[in-house]
């Protein structure tokens, strides 16, 4: 039986921060849509929030059926620290040296190239220091 991943809520201490830095890299990646939600506390319900009374974001692929699927969240929870493991994207690897150079203009932080083993790969951190990377594997040969 096979699963995947269906969607992915990361808790931010303060969505103000980095909510500039997701929406414009969500975008590059291809999810296009946002929307603004309201989430209780420990993310047990969401509705349907407006730019003036919301405490997450959402971003989904763009509409292809008629429905967007939901890919990922951001929720605010003033009292969590940024993520200890790493969430990594994959994206086509001639486009990395493109990313290197969109990353800081848009607010990463900390970012390092990384090419061992056949893995290209970005890591680099958003403004609050949760850590994200972006990933190419190449078949060997």
């Amino acid at each position: 039986m096979g699963a995947w991943i269906d969607h992915v809520d990361l808790r931010v201490p303060a969505l103000g921060v980095v909510e500039h830095f997701y929406d414009a890299f969500f975008e590059r990646l291809g999810l296009t849509e946002k929307r603004h939600a309201r989430v209780a506390r420990g993310g047990a319900s969401w509705e349907d929030g407006t730019p003036d009374n919301y405490n997450a974001v959402e971003y989904y692929e763009e509409n292809v059926s008629g429905r967007p699927a939901h890919f990922f969240g951001v929720i605010e929870e003033v009292e969590v620290q940024p993520a200890a493991g790493r969430i990594a994207f994959a994206v086509v690897a001639e486009t990395l040296t493109e990313w290197a150079t969109v990353l800081p203009q848009i607010g990463a932080r900390e970012i390092e190239h990384n090419d061992d083993d056949g893995y290209p790969a970005l890591f680099f951190t958003d403004p609050l220091g949760t850590r994200l990377e972006l990933c190419a594997r190449r078949s060997r040969t």
